[in-house]
Formats: structure tokens, sequence, C-alpha cells
């Protein structure tokens, strides 16, 4: 054999093979880093910084500035000088109603808040720990059913452990629907 066919059966082999063991950190920090990029948060790229600050602080103040106004224009005196303040009477009463209906609404948020909060606490503690909240034989049923799915695509389970880098087929991956067809067909669905 010459070293060209050597290297070509290589390169086929290495391509048809869908599990690759490496020790080197080295190589998997760099695959993770050559995955996701961002150029927002690498070195340099001043100008999109730039922008993207710029974007985010005038939508600030866009969300912000309206609240601000009404908060003046909900007080009797100034708050702010700086800011827009009702003159007119129309603008008063306009005031003075979502005044009323924004302490209406702090009131009912805080008050449905707390009531979820009891209710959950509650049920954490003296009704969920008391409550069999899954059948442990169709659990059981489940994770057979997972491990030989498993282990007709992927290979046992102690070498699916102990392999460090593995890559899948375009085969190999899962379809939608199909564990919960499998779980039908086992008859353990979930429901």
């Amino acid at each position: 054999m010459t070293d060209k066919h050597i290297q070509s059966n290589t390169k086929q082999f290495s391509q048809e093979n869908i599990f690759i063991e490496t020790d080197d950190k080295a190589s998997k920090s760099q695959d993770v880093k050559n995955f996701v990029q961002d150029d927002f948060f690498d070195k340099g790229h001043w100008g999109l910084k730039l922008r993207q600050f710029g974007i985010n602080f005038a939508f600030l103040i866009v969300l912000v500035l309206p609240v601000l106004i009404l908060f003046d224009s909900l007080q009797d005196g100034r708050f702010w000088q700086s800011l827009y303040h009702w003159h007119y009477q129309d603008g008063f009463d306009l005031t003075k109603f979502l005044q009323a209906s924004i302490l209406i609404a702090i009131v009912v948020v805080l008050v449905c808040s707390l009531a979820f909060l009891v209710r959950n606490n509650y049920r954490e503690q003296k009704i969920y720990p008391n409550q069999i909240t899954y059948n442990d034989d169709k659990l059981q049923a489940r994770k057979s059913v997972m491990n030989e799915l498993y282990t007709s695509r992927y290979g046992d389970k102690s070498f699916r452990e102990s392999t460090k880098y593995y890559a899948v087929n375009e085969e190999q991956n899962i379809d939608d629907h199909l564990i919960s067809d499998l779980f039908k067909e086992s008859g353990v669905e979930i429901k």
C-alpha cells in the first residue's frame, strides 16, 4: 500500500466512524470557540459595540421617558424640572385616573402574587411529599424502552458512557415523535 492509499483510507474511516475519542482539551475548547462566534465579545469591533450600546440606550430612553413623565405628572408639584408636566385640566384628570388605575393594579398584582406564593409553598411542603406523582412501574418501563432505543442507535451503555466525544450521523437523529410513538407501542404512553 502506498502512503496516498493509507491516507485516503484513514480519511474515509474518520468520516464514516462516528465515535472519536480524544484527550486533547485544547482541541475541544477550540471546537467550542469555532462553534460559537460573537463579534461583540471579541477584541476590537468598536464600531459594532458603540452601535449596539447606542441602540440599547435609545430604546431604554424610549421606554423609560414616558414612565418618568407619567410619575412627574402624578405628583401635585413638579418632581423633575426638565421633564414634561401636564398643564391642562384634561391632563390632570387623566393622571388622576391613571394614578388610581396604577394603584389598583399594584394591589391586585401584589395580592395575587402573595396568594400564589402561599398556595405553591403549601402544596410543595404538604401535598407533594405525600402524593405519588408518577407510576414507578411505568417509569422503569419507559427507561427500558429508551435504553433499547439508545443501544440500537448508539451502542452499548458501557461504550456510550466511556466515549469522550461522539458525533451523531444524520440517520441517527431522533425524529420528533419517535419517543412518544415508542412509548405508545409499549403501553407506557405519557398523557
